[in-house]
C-alpha cells in the first residue's frame, strides 16, 4: 500500500537537489512518485527528472509550473511536503543564472 504520510518516508533513500550553496534531500519513493505523475500526464520536465538531470533557469521555470499543476491535482499529504520543499528552491534556479541539479543514490 502506498503511504500517503510524510514520515514514512523518513528513512528512504534521498535525492539530492541543489542549487548554488543550498540543497534539499528528497525521498526517492516520493520523488519517483512526482515524476510518475509527470509522465501520466505527458509533462515536458519532470519525466526527464527520472535519473541524474541539470536544469538551466528557463527548464526550472517550467518545471515551477508543472510543480504546481502536480500541486492541484493530488490529494497527497506526503508528496505535498516533497513539494512544499522543492518549489522554493526550483523557484531559486529560475530567478538565477545558475544551474539546478537533481542526483539520484
Amino acid at each position: 500500500m502506498i503511504s500517503l504520510r510524510p514520515e514514512d518516508h523518513a528513512n528512504d533513500e534521498q535525492v539530492r537537489v541543489l542549487h548554488a550553496d543550498r540543497e534539499v534531500w528528497l525521498s526517492e519513493r516520493l520523488f519517483r512518485r512526482l515524476v510518475l505523475i509527470g509522465s501520466a500526464y505527458e509533462l515536458h520536465r519532470l519525466p526527464l527528472l527520472g535519473e541524474d538531470a541539470t536544469l538551466n533557469a528557463i527548464q526550472a521555470e517550467g518545471l515551477l509550473e508543472e510543480l504546481d499543476f502536480v500541486g492541484g491535482l493530488v490529494a497527497d499529504p506526503a508528496l505535498a511536503a516533497l513539494l512544499n520543499r522543492l518549489a522554493p528552491l526550483v523557484s531559486e534556479g529560475r530567478a538565477s543564472k545558475g544551474d539546478l541539479r537533481i542526483d539520484w543514490p
